[in-house]
């Protein structure tokens, strides 16, 4: 991969203009002074403006000719999207086929990047956000930004004109005369696979937030989902401590997550009294008496739309330029976006992120459908910075000492800000969706999808944080044939940082015990390497 020119859009009182270079060398016009430095492996785009003016765009392009034997990867928008290595020529495919009313019902369009990324739908036409790698056998050529908390940048293939551009966000405000502001910032590495990453993040300055310990143990949700309460809870913990009685963890920690159920989304200090009648703090005591670590799940930037909160303060949802809440997600009973912008949402998450950690104990907490900070740029904020923010201002709420597991979020956001991240979609019951559901997003439930995502997002496992590839199931009652639930878990223990699982633990039998230790065994050698 070779560089191939740069360009950029502004606007100013005057009008717009256009600056366009087949080279890396700087340009000035009356307006802006632009300078391109790349020394073949870091580059930059940097601007100077001269006059007040606006940047639309910037746009770093690269010459390669794509071969039929590569490998091509393109990291998708959030933890939810599939991301895998593909033939250069493969299609990716968007919401065009869905009817436009089942996409707004449903806000099927929420979740990925449909809202604001064109899908071209054409062999060797795709895109993916942060970075791009080309495979060819042992040899990988990485192209990644280094520049996320300033925008997101987005990546594109156009496999038979030889073609890849690299379209970093452009400032959400206007610059000042006089005022400079750095467009673009990228690596570009060839080598091995551990070598390209490596430095990618040297020059990036990145390490997990807690280093890189794995963690075993248990999450509510594939088992119970929102039908939980202190009973279940507390029967699988006690099961959680009798599954690990007699397992060689070699030194790792536990936890065990409360997961979606005890409380109605967006209302976090409402807790549902009737099935948590001790209340959260002695749930998290009995968790934290069986050594385990205890977890509680919560998503802090999105609300119900039937929640006390959406109705008591309207002023708090993010509004899109119709005046209309910015919907989320049709889960529940629907949820919609608040605005991180606003002084009182931010106080909000901050008093129930310390009341979860501080007040009731809990010392790990999984934070969930994070993309909702980021749906629009607003309040002068491109959607990179407006992430970035938000997963500081969640760092600095739980403290030092609880174990943050993001979720739902776009990565590079995460990157050496949590303990542990999602890499992607949940597992479902089942191996792979049914046809019709295949031709929903890219975020969709899907075991077989969720597999992928775990093997191709692995070099991100201990350089950008503990990567959480979900659980892995060892009981009988899930669609899922044996080999397949071994390939499961043998995954997970290779390639990530967590072994959780929802099974009731206490009624694992011997094959099942065996399997997890032997997990537990290749997770900690892996480690110690």
């Amino acid at each position: 991969m070779r560089l191939a020119g740069w360009s950029a859009r502004f606007e100013t009182e005057a009008g717009a203009v256009s600056v366009e270079r087949a080279d890396a060398e700087g340009f000035a016009t009356n307006e802006a002074a632009f300078e391109f430095s790349f020394d073949g492996e870091k580059g930059t785009v940097r601007i100077t403006a001269r006059v007040p003016l606006r940047v639309t765009a910037c746009t770093v392009r690269f010459a390669h000719d794509f071969a039929p034997e590569e490998r091509v990867l393109l990291n998708g928008y959030q933890s939810w999207t599939d991301t895998a290595e593909e033939s250069p020529w493969a299609v990716m495919r968007g919401l065009d086929g869905l009817p436009e009313w089942g996409v707004r019902r449903f806000a099927i369009d929420a979740m990925g990047d449909y809202r604001f990324t064109r899908y071209e739908e054409r062999p060797g036409c795709r895109h993916g956000f942060t970075y791009a790698t080309v495979r060819a056998g042992d040899r990988v050529t990485l192209l990644a930004s280094t520049g996320e908390r300033r925008g997101f940048t987005l990546l594109r293939t156009d496999c038979d004109a030889g073609v890849v551009t690299f379209e970093p966000e452009a400032p959400a405000r206007a610059l000042a005369a006089g005022e400079e502001a750095t467009l673009a910032s990228f690596v570009l590495e060839e080598g091995g696979e551990d070598a390209v990453f490596d430095a990618w993040f040297a020059a990036l300055g990145v390490r997990p937030y807690g280093g890189d310990a794995p963690l075993v143990g248990y999450t509510s949700w594939y088992r119970h989902y929102e039908d939980i309460d202190e009973g279940a809870i507390l029967h699988d913990v006690q099961a959680l401590q009798e599954g690990l009685a007699g397992v060689d963890l070699h030194g790792m920690g536990t936890v065990a997550f409360v997961d979606d159920g005890w409380c109605r989304k967006g209302d976090w200090l409402d807790v549902d009294a009737a099935a948590f009648p001790h209340g959260m703090a002695a749930l998290a005591a009995e968790i934290a008496r069986t050594g385990a670590r205890p977890g509680l799940w919560m998503a802090p930037f999105v609300a119900e739309s039937d929640s006390r909160l959406v109705a008591e303060h309207p002023d708090w949802l993010l509004r899109g330029p119709d005046g209309e809440p910015v919907t989320t997600g049709s889960h529940w009973s629907g949820h919609v976006a608040l605005d991180t912008q606003n002084p009182a949402v931010r106080a909000y998450v901050e008093e129930c992120v310390r009341t979860a950690v501080e007040d009731w104990g809990f010392s790990a907490l999984k934070l969930d459908f994070l993309y909702a900070a980021c749906m629009l740029p607003h309040a002068g904020m491109t959607r990179g910075e407006l992430m970035a923010d938000a997963v500081g201002l969640l760092r600095r709420a739980a403290g030092t000492h609880c174990v943050i597991l993001g979720c739902g979020v776009p990565l590079a956001s995460a990157f050496g800000v949590f303990d542990y991240c999602r890499i992607g979609c949940d597992v479902g019951l089942a191996w792979d969706n049914v046809p019709p559901a295949k031709l929903l997003h890219r975020e969709r439930t899907s075991t077989a999808r969720s597999l992928a995502n775990t093997v191709y997002r692995s070099p991100l496992d201990g350089r950008a944080f503990g990567c959480d590839p979900d659980v892995f199931f060892l009981r009988d009652d899930v669609r899922i044939s044996p080999a397949r639930k071994r390939e499961l878990l043998e995954a997970d223990s290779l390639f990530g940082s967590m072994l959780l699982t929802s099974d009731d633990m206490g009624a694992w039998g011997p094959e099942a015990r065996a399997a997890f230790q032997r997990a537990v065994d290749v997770l900690a050698e892996r480690k110690r390497r």
